[in-house]
């Protein structure tokens, strides 16, 4: 299957390419510029170590006609403009939106769309007949590139679609990562909002790409919650 990463010559669309790849899929990476596609795609096999068929580069429009699944993977300042680009050209399709609002001119400043989230933004502008749905929010580039590594994050999925939710999710799973659903689009406004906060803990704390993992409590535990507490 063809897999196309518009907007995919950051580290953000190199890395979903990446895991594209991995999973044994055909990476068609976008750009407006269509010879840094060419130029990412010819580069990128041999510095993450996989088959150099697995990757093509084109312009964006070009990418988002030819994929089954169309990745966006744009800065939330180009966010709208792309998307009303390649809106012809996914009609049927399922668009995973990777866009966070984070300002790329202040990684600590988020740029909220008036939809409320990029996820929001993206079901709008293309339209009911596009299955989005927001995933790849809260992962590090460094981890999607380091695809053979234990992932040190989960993906939280968000749209209003459930069929397109559980066809992202086999897709994510295949990509190495497993998926949990946290709701309708309007929870990419909670989720997106953990990219920034990430970055944060970076700058702060100087921690190593972190990223989010759901647990659950271990079994076993001796002190559970009772009302009678409270009486």
């Amino acid at each position: 299957m063809k897999c196309a990463v518009v907007g995919g010559t950051g580290w953000q669309g190199a890395g979903i390419a990446t895991r594209i790849a991995k999973a044994g899929h055909t990476a068609v990476i976008g750009s407006r510029d269509p010879d840094r596609a060419r130029r990412l795609s010819a580069k990128l096999p041999a510095h993450v170590g996989l088959d150099p068929a697995r990757f093509e580069g084109t312009g964006n429009v070009e990418a988002a006609r030819a994929g089954a699944v169309v990745f966006v993977t744009v800065p939330i300042t180009a966010h709208r403009e792309t998307l009303e680009l390649i809106r012809p050209h996914v009609e049927g399709k399922l668009v995973i939106d990777v866009t966070a609002p984070v300002n790329p001119k202040n990684h600590l400043e988020n740029l909220w769309p008036k939809e409320g989230s990029a996820t929001e933004e993206a079901q709008a502008i293309l339209g009911d007949d596009v299955e989005v749905v927001g995933a790849f929010k809260s992962v590090s580039a460094t981890m999607l590139l380091n695809h053979t590594m234990p992932p040190n994050s989960d993906i939280l999925i968000c749209g209003d679609d459930l069929q397109a939710k559980h066809r992202a999710t086999l897709l994510i799973r295949e990509m190495g990562f497993t998926a949990y659903d946290t709701g309708k689009a309007d929870a990419g406004r909670t989720i997106e909002g953990l990219t920034q906060t990430l970055i944060f803990l970076n700058y702060a704390y100087h921690l190593n790409q972190p990223g989010i993992k759901v647990v659950e409590l271990a079994h076993g535990m001796k002190i559970l919650p009772d009302e009678k507490l409270f009486q």
